[in-house]
């Protein structure tokens, strides 16, 4: 699952567009699915950091910026990404700190109170290692905050254009967590509304190939608007609930109280 072949007929790792980012950043700001995302995200750290004064938020992954420049606005933020283009569009979006690194050697000290992996770990081999990596830089009794497609059902093209290794189960991103040496807080569901329109998908395009990402990602004006408002109508009344699947979930881990304090750099 998540592999393709080459023309030799080898197989070839999946990995994420380089151009996916500058492709899609057009449609982030009024798209239904990144703006429920986006809210859900911030709701979820402002619950992680609440009574928390002086923090710092590190996002592994951040891509164009779209997740970092909202925690920007609210709290001291640092982007990394590995791709110089992408840093660019965060830059341009607001997000004043931002780092070219690879997400598996991060250059950090154990500072952050919060570190974010949205929709990233599933695009690695090895996501215990990702993450084990990534809540080594949180503080005694950080939050780590991730998000990621749910639910191997729902496998389709979108899958192997954005380079997916895997969708998650319940189970399994409990196991992954604790694999990573993090206490599970919280996990639940995201776009529950959405799962039975992604089964659909899925059995009809499980075997097609994203042939124009900007074409396909779109959503006509109408049908935005109907999503949003359910999606709108799932935050009200469902919150974080953790009942219900969904085609996401968003997890909060937590790092052991007795992890070794390591004393925060300067601004």
């Amino acid at each position: 699952m998540g592999l393709v072949s080459k023309d030799d007929g080898s197989p070839e790792e999946p990995r994420f567009p380089d151009d996916a980012h500058r492709t899609l950043a057009s449609l982030r700001d009024g798209h239904f699915w990144f703006k429920h995302r986006r809210i859900s995200i911030i709701r979820a750290v402002e619950t992680c950091l609440a009574g928390r004064k002086n923090v710092r938020a590190l996002e592994l992954g951040c891509g164009d910026g779209e997740i970092a420049a909202s925690l920007s606005h609210r709290w001291w933020t640092v982007g990394l990404e590995r791709r110089v283009d992408d840093l660019l569009l965060a830059r341009h979006r607001g997000v004043a700190r931002v780092v070219a690194a690879e997400g598996s050697a991060p250059p950090f000290l154990r500072c952050f109170d919060l570190i974010g992996l949205f929709d990233v770990v599933e695009h690695v081999r090895d996501d215990v290692g990702l993450l084990r990596t990534a809540s080594a830089f949180a503080v005694p009794g950080g939050r780590v905050l991730l998000t990621v497609p749910a639910d191997p059902r729902l496998w389709s093209k979108f899958d192997r254009y954005a380079g997916h290794y895997r969708r998650y189960t319940r189970g399994m991103l409990i196991e992954l967590l604790k694999k990573a040496g993090l206490d599970a807080v919280q996990i639940y569901p995201l776009f529950r509304m959405l799962w039975p329109l992604g089964r659909i998908h899925a059995l009809l395009h499980g075997k097609d190939e994203v042939t124009d990402p900007g074409e396909e990602y779109r959503v006509a004006g109408f049908w935005n608007w109907v999503l949003g408002r359910a999606l709108s109508l799932e935050r009200r009344v469902l919150g974080d609930s953790q009942r219900g699947i969904g085609t996401s979930w968003l997890a909060t881990g937590r790092t052991p109280l007795s992890a070794v304090p390591v004393t925060r750099p300067p601004d």
